[in-house]
């Protein structure tokens, strides 16, 4: 055994699933993987329950073991009241650890572990929109089995490189377009060290209808919401919602920085994450300016909704991966703020 020590924001737990009165479902569209574990407690539950459980389960392409969704594209144990009726007759501890953690998310780095929350779901949204402390991070140890060894070395610059990234985004004598160049200045010249002769990033003139076409190409669970989108395109919309709406902005970046910026920076990528972040809030902005001045249940379900489809389907965050690889450079990002 190994003690390892786990880092949460101050909010994380602060949340708690609202379940039935959510005005979204994480139980729909998605088709959650199911664990060894869970299996085998499932052979163990009885009666028409058990049955519906044991017709249900299936393969998915990959082979891990699902639930086939329901033609209207939700979970056969959802019921009209947004339940799950497994949880409801069995206990929380017959959910999937898929069903159980979301939408929280952690990543290790041999012996420390990171544990967030993510925007992708209405409560979370709304929490992380509602913080205005600045952000800052808690600890608790505990023992876990065997850790992976790393370069702990490594792991300490870029812990130092992220830390000066939030000091940026805390500072409320700059603008958030100044906020996002000194950000982009840092992580170039770090990544620039890294790559040496190999680092390219180049301008490619891209306008925000690009980013719409990049988004267009993306599967959706919801259809509407990529008509939506897809209605944006050719319309001259405001960027001034970046500094009237400055504080939710900032605090989209924060969440960008601290889900993304270890695992990819580890990954010797830490320009990739900013990229991530900044995107998201060229593109939520312009929302944001659709909508005129929207309240602040509006931008709840602007930020969610746009996490919710973008970030947990593994085939558009391939297609964001290769967006901003090849097609937008940082100064297209930074033109678009």
């Amino acid at each position: 055994m190994s003690n390892i020590k786990t880092f949460v924001p101050t909010y994380f737990d602060k949340f708690k699933c609202i379940a039935g009165e959510c005005p979204d479902t994480c139980c729909a569209g998605w088709e959650a993987d199911l664990d060894d574990e869970i299996i085998e407690k499932y052979k163990t539950v009885g009666g028409e329950l058990g049955e519906r459980i044991k017709n249900s389960l299936t393969k998915d392409g990959t082979d891990c073991d699902i639930f086939a969704l329901c033609e209207n594209g939700r979970c056969p144990f959802l019921n009209s009241c947004n339940l799950c009726d497994i949880q409801a007759t069995c206990g929380e501890e017959y959910l999937s650890k898929t069903c159980a953690m979301f939408p929280r998310f952690y990543d290790d780095f041999g012996k420390i572990r990171e544990m967030g929350i993510g925007f992708g779901c209405p409560e979370a949204a709304r929490i992380m929109l509602e913080d205005d402390k600045p952000f800052s991070l808690e600890f608790y140890e505990e023992s876990v089995g065997d850790v992976e060894d790393i370069d702990e070395n490594f792991l300490s610059e870029i812990i130092a490189l992220r830390a000066e990234i939030f000091a940026i985004l805390e500072d409320e004598e700059l603008s958030f377009r100044k906020k996002i160049e000194n950000i982009f200045d840092i992580v170039t010249a770090f990544q620039k060290e890294l790559d040496g002769e190999a680092y390219a990033d180049e301008i490619q003139h891209r306008d925000f209808d690009y980013c719409i076409s990049v988004l267009e190409d993306m599967e959706y669970i919801k259809s509407e919401r990529k008509n939506f989108v897809s209605s944006l395109k050719n319309k001259k919309l405001s960027k001034n919602a970046l500094n009237i709406y400055k504080s939710d902005f900032e605090k989209l970046m924060k969440y960008y920085v601290f889900r993304y910026f270890l695992s990819l920076g580890y990954d010797y990528d830490v320009v990739t994450p900013i990229k991530y972040g900044v995107f998201a809030c060229i593109v939520i902005s312009r929302i944001y300016a659709y909508f005129g001045s929207p309240d602040f249940e509006t931008r709840v379900k602007i930020m969610y909704s746009y996490s919710k489809e973008v970030e947990y389907s593994d085939v558009n965050t391939e297609l964001l991966d290769k967006a901003m690889y090849e097609d937008f450079g940082v100064q297209d990002l930074v033109g678009l703020l």
